[in-house]
């Protein structure tokens, strides 16, 4: 048998392809397809894991977050189906009432939860989110990092400084990207109010941290964010404390609540708590789900490339039927043929599928350079897909084309030299 790195075998094998262009050329496209939405789905899925990996690492273990949501059954004269928002008025009285908790903090938007207010720094006027925090937020819930200056401090919360910190990129919107540690003492104004800039601060991981992101935010004291309403619409985080279990926590917690908000006992589905492990579980599945879809169309798509490529080295047997015939009459051992249509097939297999492996890098490498520094990029962190998946790829399309090949090289050893040269 010819040794497999032979120069002739190579040559007779691009012969064969380059004398069958088109046919190659559109029997290769299914495996092209099949490792370009492999590749790129696989660089997506990474960028959704990573965006989830971002947004739990910095926070808490222990946090739980208090969940409103709608009456089911009437009480005290109010009707179902009321909607239950949690408020600044809770918190303080949580604060003041609740023994099992180590800590119990809050966050409050700006207006209310959609709003982005107008804020004016160093002669712009742009609009940004901005979040009021209770002053053991950071670092008892969640972590972030300063860049420059501070962060507030709990006395200067507790008082309701005018006071806050920006996130880097509002920073880099009022100063650009090389003075952004200019902000730093500057005043700003939300909707006419002044505060003076502490410090500028970055999420502890990159992503969404449970509601807003510190790099697009404005930070200023909870207390000023409500603007004196005790309504306000409020997130309460708490801890239980050293000792106790979360379930203690809660068990005194929502009966407050309950009756603070006039809810009937019985319904026990208005307030609900999540921990991190309610977290974690939730986007385990998520990440199943995204594991599933990325084998089931890449590795499909591919799969049905490998059967056109079968296909098609079949109608190739038959029309190189007498070439075959020639060449086992004049000496080729099986192992010769058997070699041929195998590299044939890998050849063209490793071929499409590299081309479509290279374009679907470059779209997710696209993807992740637009993306980056964007509200789509907090949600879509370094969407690149992993070396070890590349390697795995090109092992699964070398066996491929090894599998295309089988049933084209069985067919052609059957072929028998005198009964080819004669049905020619």
């Amino acid at each position: 048998m010819r040794n497999i790195f032979s120069k002739e075998l190579r040559q007779e094998v691009w012969y064969t392809i380059k004398t069958n262009k088109r046919r190659t050329f559109f029997t290769s496209l299914g495996v092209f397809a099949g490792m370009f939405f492999f590749t790129l789905l696989t660089g997506l899925g990474n960028g959704i894991r990573n965006s989830i990996d971002s947004t739990i690492e910095g926070v808490s273990s222990d946090m739980m977050l208090v969940m409103p949501g709608r009456t089911t059954l009437p009480y005290e004269g109010f009707k179902a189906n009321r909607d239950i928002l949690t408020d600044y008025s809770d918190y303080e009285f949580l604060s003041k009432r609740v023994s099992t908790v180590g800590t119990i903090a809050a966050t409050s938007p700006w207006g209310g939860m959609w709003d982005s207010p107008n804020i004016r720094l160093n002669g712009k006027a742009l609009a940004f989110t901005v979040m009021g925090l209770s002053s053991n937020f950071y670092p008892d819930i969640a972590q972030n990092i300063v860049v420059y200056g501070r962060n507030m401090r709990s006395e200067e919360i507790a008082a309701g400084d005018y006071i806050c910190v920006i996130g880097t990129k509002v920073a880099e919107n009022f100063f650009g990207k090389d003075k952004i540690r200019d902000a730093v003492g500057k005043v700003l104004t939300v909707d006419g109010i002044s505060f003076k800039v502490v410090g500028v601060a970055k999420p502890y991981s990159d992503g969404v941290t449970f509601g807003f992101n510190q790099d697009w935010s404005v930070v200023v004291p909870i207390s000023i964010a409500t603007q004196g309403n005790p309504t306000r619409f409020t997130l309460i985080y708490y801890t239980p404390k050293p000792g106790l279990d979360k379930k203690a926590a809660e068990e005194e917690i929502l009966p407050l609540l309950f009756k603070r908000h006039k809810i009937n006992p019985k319904d026990d589905k208005v307030f609900s708590t999540f921990g991190m492990d309610t977290f974690l579980s939730i986007f385990e599945m998520i990440e199943k789900i995204i594991n599933v879809l990325i084998w089931v169309i890449g590795l499909g798509t591919l799969f049905s490339g490998v059967i056109s490529v079968s296909n098609i080295l079949l109608v190739t047997v038959r029309e190189r039927q007498r070439e075959i015939g020639v060449r086992r009459a004049i000496g080729a051992k099986p192992g010769d043929i058997r070699l041929q249509f195998m590299l044939e097939a890998v050849f063209i297999i490793l071929l499409a599928g590299m081309a479509g492996l290279v374009f679907g890098l470059l779209v997710v490498l696209g993807i992740g350079t637009v993306t980056e520094g964007t509200s789509v990029g907090d949600f879509l962190i370094r969407p690149y897909p992993s070396a070890r998946i590349l390697v795995f790829s090109l092992v699964v399309m070398g066996l491929s084309g090894v599998l295309a090949g089988l049933l084209p090289v069985y067919k052609a050893l059957q072929i028998k030299a005198i009964d080819a040269i004669r049905d020619e």
